[in-house]
């Protein structure tokens, strides 16, 4: 029996019953409620649970951000008491470097991600809904916008504070560099909308540029290298105008990159949040290294492809000419070293000559990171190291050779820095300079070295019981790797001691990082209790 429609004489018709049926799309408010249901119908906990089981972090979280707090007041009363009209003429043009610094990082990291984004999950069954793309993207686009102008206003507020401005001035720069970094994401996103990167990457580098052009101002104003008369009250209104032009972007960028939302193709949204969502799993594990590993591998895809180049020599300096080679495919990366040259010129103007050497070390650090490239392959895969006909800590004293170089270059352009030169600040002969400055690098360098070759959590051992759950073992130090050698280093010199304790320091740090090879010990006596163990079975079954 054919089946019929009700007061049809025809076959019944699938396709003409859908056609006929008055089907309505539905809206991406109603798409957004029932993903929102969905995930909170099957959550096993509650947030005030969850945040119960979490109180020690949060603890940990607000301790460390009263210290900070409390590091700043204390550098805003130490800055305020150089009171000489070249200092104060380099504190007013510091805002100016953090300001356009902030709008840079806001544009290099919108042009990372997206800005805009979609998950895997949203491409596959939401974006190719009968709905609007720009509907379901609006809010989220607010919400980057919002969030980057908040991380900037933070940002520019701090920066602000560390100059003693009066709190009228920091609360006006703080605005400023927040609507910036805002405007920047809207601009980003504009230009996504286009398809296009080029004037995106533009704009990077040219607030980069007035960055670093700012912080070396500051030093020339403050070592009374260039004289800078302000007018009374000329930073505030500079400030006020800075504000209005980054509104003013702010607004044209938002509402063209809200025009523009529904060009966005699926594969360039959902790029950035696989992106995404593999640096929240990295992160997740507190791996740092693996973090960079990502973005790196995305940069790389972008690239495409690279043209091929042979190797020259033999034996060991075979490494050193690969590393060599690595760095004269991406020179860019020496930018941000000769940039973080200006940090221990800057401090010394700015009246903080103490803690120069902890700011310093750190901001090297972070610099030579995207050296340590052949030194993170030859660590995360062993087994590309035992193929070599060398032991682990030759490879590793072959492939850090160029960043040592970069470092001690560094270290050698920095010594006029410790020196001292600025109104107020302490006086070096030479060589105490030039021991200040090679510690500084060493312990820049170390850290890197230490960041670099740092083991991520093992998830196959036994974890750490805590009132915050279940901890993998080094999941919780994991984060500080790096951190702690600048630290370690650099301490004596902030005592006010001798540098020759921070480099002894540094080489007995150096010694276990680059000359023993722990692991391999490890395997080796694993292998040597094996071999006890079968021998001893052995005997015991002659005995028998």
């Amino acid at each position: 029996m054919t089946a019929s429609t009700v007061g049809s004489s025809g076959p019944y018709d699938p396709l003409e019953a859908i056609r006929r049926a008055d089907l309505t799309p539905a809206r991406p408010r109603e798409l957004k409620l029932m993903v929102r249901d969905w995930r909170s119908g099957r959550a096993t906990k509650k947030l005030s649970e969850a945040i119960f089981d979490g109180y020690v972090v949060l603890f940990g979280v607000v301790l460390v951000g009263a210290m900070i707090v409390n590091v700043v007041l204390q550098a805003q009363r130490v800055v305020a008491s150089c009171a000489t009209g070249p200092c104060l003429s380099g504190r007013t043009v510091l805002p100016w470097a953090a300001y356009a610094l902030a709008a840079a990082g806001a544009l290099a990291a919108a042009r990372l991600f997206g800005p805009v984004l979609a998950s895997a999950a949203e491409g596959f069954w939401m974006l190719d809904a009968p709905i609007r793309r720009s509907s379901m993207l609006r809010a989220r686009m607010a919400g980057i916008i919002a969030g980057a102008g908040v991380i900037c206003f933070v940002l520019g507020g701090l920066v602000s504070a560390l100059t003693g401005s009066t709190w009228t001035s920091i609360l006006i720069w703080a605005a400023a560099t927040g609507v910036a970094g805002a405007g920047a994401v809207a601009f980003a996103a504009a230009q996504q909308g286009a398809e296009r990167r080029l004037l995106t990457k533009l704009a990077t580098w040219l607030f980069t540029a007035l960055g670093v052009a700012a912080l070396l101002a500051v030093i020339a104003v403050a070592a009374g290298w260039v004289t800078l008369a302000l007018p009374t009250g000329f930073n505030p209104e500079l400030g006020v105008a800075l504000l209005g032009l980054a509104l003013v972007v702010l607004v044209i960028g938002a509402v063209i990159a809200s025009a523009r939302l529904g060009r966005i193709r699926r594969s360039t949204l959902t790029s950035g949040g696989a992106l995404v969502s593999g640096i929240s799993g990295a992160f997740f594990a507190l791996d740092l290294g693996l973090v960079r590993d990502i973005v790196v591998e995305r940069r790389a895809l972008e690239i495409g492809q690279v043209r091929s180049k042979p190797g020259r020599s033999v034996g060991l300096q075979t490494l050193v000419w690969r590393e060599l080679q690595r760095l004269g495919r991406a020179p860019q990366v020496l930018i941000a070293v000769a940039v973080v040259l200006v940090v221990p010129y800057a401090a010394d103007a700015l009246g903080l000559g103490q803690v120069a050497p902890v700011f310093s070390a750190l901001a090297l650090f972070g610099s030579l990171i995207p050296l340590m490239g052949g030194l993170r392959v030859f660590t995360r895969t062993p087994g590309l190291a035992r193929c070599l006909p060398f032991t682990t800590g030759q490879i590793k004293r072959a492939v850090v050779t160029v960043p040592a170089i970069v470092a001690a270059v560094w270290a050698l352009l920095a010594t006029p820095a410790f020196a001292g030169f600025g109104q107020g600040s302490t006086r070096r002969d030479v060589v105490a300079a030039f021991l200040y400055a090679v510690a500084v690098g060493a312990a820049g360098f170390l850290g890197a070295v230490r960041w670099t070759t740092a083991k991520g959590p093992d998830f196959s051992k036994p974890a750490i019981s805590t009132n915050a759950g279940a901890v993998p073992p080094g999941l919780m130090t994991n984060i500080f790797r790096g951190f702690d050698m600048c630290l370690l280093i650099t301490a004596p010199l902030l005592l006010n001691l001798s540098p020759v304790i921070s480099l002894v320091l540094a080489g007995i740090v150096a010694l276990f990082l680059l000359a023993f090879d722990f692991e391999a010990m490890r395997i080796q006596s694993e292998q040597q209790r094996k071999q006890m163990e079968a021998e001893r079975a052995k005997r015991n079954a002659a005995r028998k």
